[in-house]
């Protein structure tokens, strides 16, 4: 007997309609007719009311290889009642067995939850997967094996392929800026000196490791960040008339003046700092990354390699 058809049973059995029924569970009575007919099904938490309701052990409602039971609807409804006649109050219904049944039900399934992503039932001998998101009491999500493995691949995969990507980048404008003053470098020994075009070389070197590292994070960036900050300008005191107003505002805008230029030439001197390491900091950055990347890479190849 399927779910939605023992639901049915019960409830006529008990001479209750759908929407009675819906009432003691808290649903509407639709929902109950969607159980009926296979729909839909209800959770866990009122499987338990309903077994309660019907005085049956939870179980039945998943049982592997239940006995079948004619169970008919709309025009054949009558033959249903034939094969499963209403009890008397003075009959007391057998709470732990199938009507009509012999049979003993298989090993019953214990379901913990539905996952959160397929909206299946999942048992308790599946190897499920609890997540909590939040602080304190977050939301806790439910997973099925192949749910999780997907939701893992899937993370894996987008972490190696951006890592991979990111790492594109950098080196493709990392050499857009290096070629850029190498350019300039070829130009000034044409046209000057090549001792000029000797330090523009350098300073080649070190613009593509700075543009590099810029798209790697790390070291060196949180190092330039340290420089990008405003001062801050002391409070004003100023008499309310005509002479402390004009005062204030010439004041006011002095020190926002110079706290953009000390803003200014502080990023500067950082940029000029950030450029002098970043040929030394380059090589220890690019064995990080690269040592990254094979650890993304064996990570997606062993989601991949696994069972569910």
């Amino acid at each position: 007997m399927e779910r939605g058809q023992l639901i049915a049973y019960h409830r006529k059995r008990l001479k209750l309609t759908q929407a009675e029924l819906g009432e003691k569970v808290n649903v509407t009575a639709q929902a109950v007719s969607k159980w009926e007919k296979g729909l839909s099904e209800p959770d866990l938490a009122t499987i338990q009311k309903l077994g309660k309701i019907f005085e049956i052990d939870v179980t039945e409602f998943f049982a592997e290889e239940p006995a079948e039971v004619a169970v008919g609807s709309g025009p054949h409804e009558g033959a249903f009642e034939e094969a499963a006649p209403a009890i008397s109050s003075h009959e007391e219904a057998a709470p732990a067995s199938y009507p009509m049944s012999g049979t003993v039900p298989s090993e019953p399934k214990i379901i913990v939850g539905y996952c959160d992503r397929c909206k299946r039932p999942i048992d308790q001998r599946e190897k499920y997967t609890v997540e909590h998101r939040g602080r304190g009491t977050g939301t806790q999500y439910l997973y099925c094996p192949q749910c999780k493995h997907e939701m893992d691949l899937s993370h894996a995969s987008y972490e190696y392929s951006h890592c991979k990507k990111m790492f594109k980048w950098s080196m493709l404008w990392g050499g857009i800026a290096g070629g850029a003053v190498t350019l300039l470098a070829v130009i000034l020994a044409i046209v000057f000196k090549e001792s000029l075009a000797l330090l523009l070389l350098a300073v080649a070197a070190m613009a593509f490791a700075f543009t590099a590292q810029c798209f790697w994070g790390g070291f060196l960036v949180e190092f330039l960040q340290f420089f990008l900050h405003s001062f801050r300008m002391p409070l004003l005191i100023f008499h309310l008339d005509l002479n402390g107003i004009i005062w204030f505002i010439t004041v006011k805008l002095f020190l926002m003046f110079l706290s953009g230029l000390l803003s200014v030439l502080l990023f500067i001197l950082g940029l000029f700092l950030t450029f002098l390491i970043s040929i030394f900091v380059f090589p220890f950055t690019l064995i990080a990354k690269l040592h990254q990347m094979k650890k993304l890479k064996e990570t997606l190849e062993g989601v991949k390699a696994e069972k569910v």
